[in-house]
């Protein structure tokens, strides 16, 4: 994926979502906040489509490609708009902020990942939002507690899950080679779990499930097909051992 491409219709995108916002402001005569609520709703509910028409596109496909970058462009605005939303007095949230932080550490990193078959990717960005992201995850985790009085199921699930990912890029980058070998995982692993997000979204405003089951069943359900897409691409297969019969010593 072009980097500079993405970026343009990155600020493009913006631009249009900040021009949506003033015209529900002028024309509906609500909040602002009222009015980034609302598209956050709009963005979100198009990502939620979008994103699962990129799912089951033919992987590398051009239908794939494209709904790709649309359910990334929708999906990114749509948590930096919660994620402000959730700062705001009468509005603040400790999970709507860690999730959109979340959010935007799967989707930059899945997309981010497409590059790292180029010897030449720098991942000091990638470390960055890791970094960025533990650091969010434990500080909510722990201000939570101190709102509230005790540890929160969403903050502490989310939270562990967040950091467990975060963990494993560490460990990746850290072992020469592995990521550029391992693009792939990456890529499907961070956009499903980012498209997970949009979907967990849809469920908790439709009460789909109800109470905690429509905040969860989507994650458990992503964690399942992520592992199925990890065994399938054999990733714990170990290197370097052949499955071939052992030369005998004495025909060498």
């Amino acid at each position: 994926m072009n980097s500079k491409a993405l970026t343009y219709q990155l600020i493009i995108t913006t631009m249009l979502t900040i021009f949506a916002t003033w015209l529900f402001v002028h024309f509906l005569e609500i909040r602002l906040v009222n009015a980034m609520i609302a598209v956050h709703v709009v963005l979100g509910s198009l990502a939620f489509i979008v994103g699962g028409v990129a799912l089951v596109a033919k992987k590398g496909g051009k239908l794939h490609k494209l709904t790709g970058r649309l359910f990334f462009l929708q999906m990114s605005l749509s948590a930096v708009f919660t994620l402000i939303v959730a700062t705001i007095p009468h509005h603040f949230s400790t999970s709507m902020f860690q999730i959109s932080v979340m959010t935007l550490y799967f989707l930059f990193g899945g997309v981010r990942s497409l590059s790292f078959k180029s010897s030449a990717h720098n991942y000091s960005i990638d470390k960055a939002f890791v970094y960025l992201t533990i650091i969010v995850s434990i500080f909510i985790l722990f201000y939570a507690k101190y709102l509230y009085g005790g540890y929160q199921p969403l903050q502490t699930v989310f939270g562990c899950l967040a950091v467990g990912f975060c963990l494993v890029d560490l460990w990746v980058f850290s072992k020469s080679g592995l990521a550029k070998k391992r693009w792939l995982v990456f890529h499907l692993s961070k956009m499903l779990a980012g498209y997970a997000t949009s979907v967990t979204g849809f469920f908790v405003a439709q009460k789909i499930l109800g109470g905690y089951f429509d905040w969860f069943a989507p994650t458990v359900i992503t964690l399942l097909y992520i592992a199925y897409w990890l065994v399938k691409l054999k990733v714990f297969r170990v290197d370097g051992l052949s499955t071939n019969k052992r030369t005998n010593p004495s025909n060498s």
